[in-house]
């Protein structure tokens, strides 16, 4: 994900938040908010659908009009898919293509649901439902990520952490086997969400081009 600062440039749109990204010498609107960031997380995670379409439903979110972005590329369908894999990356760290380096996650925006609306709530007074459309998912990351340990996903957070493991010693086995235990008990049970999302292969690469020469074609 892209770094950002206190004058990232950010616009209200219908249905939440834009950045606004500079490609070809044109200026494109990439929504940034967290629920957009999660849906679009969820489309390339579908299985009830083809590859095509799982790429052209993140195609349709990411952009405030995909119209827009088709132009800034010239109506070429690849300089397209090179667009939505930088912006995707860049403005919420989704990584389609799945070139992108990644750490073994501690979270889950899906398995975790329950314990992020609750610690939003009890750490930050955040009600999730309210203001999901204000707030961009690079600081939704940062919340989730900040909660202390006596939220509820803090703690699974921390358990979840083998930097937090306690050194063994000749003193303390009933406190390494207590961490082991929670280890166990808030492990993640799928194939990590967030961070792994956008994992590909030569053959979805393949698919992605093929979801957006589809999109070309509708906009003829």
């Amino acid at each position: 994900m892209r770094p950002t600062d206190l004058t990232s440039e950010r616009v209200a749109v219908d249905g939440g938040t834009a950045t606004p990204v500079r490609w070809r010498g044109e200026t494109v609107m990439v929504r940034d908010d967290a629920g957009t960031a999660l849906r679009c997380i969820a489309a390339l995670q579908a299985r009830d659908v083809d590859e095509g379409e799982r790429r052209e439903r993140v195609m349709t979110l990411l952009f405030v009009d995909w119209r827009d972005a088709w132009a800034a590329c010239d109506y070429d369908a690849r300089e397209l898919a090179r667009l939505v894999a930088e912006v995707a990356w860049d403005v919420l760290g989704v990584d389609i293509v799945g070139d992108r380096p990644h750490e073994e996650p501690l979270w889950d925006p899906a398995e975790d649901a329950a314990l992020i609306r609750a610690s939003l709530r009890m750490a930050y007074g955040i009600d999730w439902d309210a203001e999901r459309g204000e707030v961009s998912f690079a600081e939704f990351v940062a919340l989730v990520a900040g909660c202390p340990m006596d939220t509820p996903i803090g703690r699974a957070i921390y358990y979840r952490n083998p930097r937090t493991r306690p050194k063994a010693t000749r003193h303390n086995r009933r406190q390494v086997e207590e961490w082991q235990r929670l280890h166990r008990a808030y492990a993640l049970r799928g194939d990590g969400g967030a961070t792994r999302a956008g994992r590909g292969s030569a053959g979805t690469n393949e698919a992605m081009d093929g979801a957006f020469a589809a999109l070309s074609r509708r906009a003829r």
